[in-house]
């Protein structure tokens, strides 16, 4: 593995590669959206040597650079020519796949914690609460490995390429030539009936059984999704872009907190179920999952308070 400072991938791009545009009202849609995604690209080069050096907080900026910027391509898409955009997106859904192994287990530790320090101490089971950590720092470790192995490896690069040349050439479709305030607003609306959308089919049967805590975690990606497409929108609509950002971010930080419930939920309870067959107490796992199942459903009517405010 190369030494953190050693990653061609990692320099920043040229100017050309990376143009700078001057955003107004009398801007186009396309290069409203290619400023958002010269910005995003630019900070996703940044984060990647920081993420060597194991900086503070960087796999997060790095993975949320890398979700704006696959989010804003899929809003945007149908401002680029047929079929331009969705290999990149592709690969950026891989790139933070492999940030998110990092992470996500480092997130569960600390929710874990925070909750086994709010346990009566005569409740807390020595043995749990190591094997938890131990659990989830192994998983992060790993995690870790992988992910630098993916900033390390030619697929990284190749993505990269990609971004900077989607940028300097952009294929866009004639649609993109369009005056940007009534274009970002429209897309920004229809980002907005897609969460509606999905809020409304929360409780509607579905040909598939689909659990209520994935239709939770469908708004919450739809949600991200407007919040990414205010921003994109902000330079040109203004006011209520803005707004529309302030209340999906509320949404996806609430349903958030759900979702982590629900993957901190399935890690207990297999960890309760290694502790019976191998004849350990298995009692803290089960008072984990007691209090996580608490605080998924008061982030549920959270949501449901939230959503009332959404523009």
């Amino acid at each position: 593995m190369a030494t953190p400072g050693s990653h061609p991938a990692d320099t920043p791009a040229t100017p050309d590669a990376n143009p700078q545009r001057a955003i107004s009202a009398r801007s186009s849609a396309g290069d409203v959206l290619l400023d958002y995604l010269t910005r995003q690209v630019a900070e996703l080069r940044q984060q990647a040597p920081l993420v060597h050096k194991d900086a503070p907080d960087s796999v997060h900026q790095m993975r949320m650079a890398a979700r704006r910027l696959r989010s804003a391509l899929a809003t945007g898409k149908k401002l680029f020519d047929d079929g331009a955009v969705e290999g990149i997106r592709a690969e950026l859904k891989w790139l933070s796949g492999a940030l998110g192994a990092a992470r996500d287990p480092e997130v569960v530790n600390e929710r874990l914690r925070a909750l086994l320090a709010q346990e009566p101490p005569e409740l807390v089971f020595a043995a749990a609460a190591e094997r938890i950590d131990a659990e989830l720092s192994s998983a992060a470790a790993a995690g870790r490995v992988a992910a630098l192995e993916a900033l390390d490896g030619g697929r990284y690069r190749r993505l990269l390429g990609s971004l900077d040349t989607l940028l300097a050439a952009a294929p866009l479709a004639d649609r993109a030539s369009a005056p940007a305030p009534k274009a970002m607003r429209k897309l920004l609306a229809k980002e907005k009936a897609r969460v509606r959308g999905r809020v409304r089919a929360l409780d509607e049967p579905a040909e598939e059984p689909v659990s209520r805590d994935v239709r939770l975690h469908e708004i919450r990606k739809a949600a991200k999704r407007v919040r990414y497409a205010a921003e994109t929108a902000r330079p040109v609509v203004g006011k209520k872009a803005r707004r529309a950002e302030k209340a999906a971010h509320e949404i996806q930080a609430i349903l958030g907190v759900h979702q982590d419930s629900v993957v901190a939920r399935a890690l207990l309870a297999e960890l309760g179920s290694r502790a019976l067959r191998s004849g350990e107490n298995g009692f803290t796992y089960g008072r984990l999952h007691a209090a996580e199942e608490a605080l998924a459903r008061s982030a549920e009517a959270d949501f449901f308070k939230a959503w009332k405010k959404f523009p």
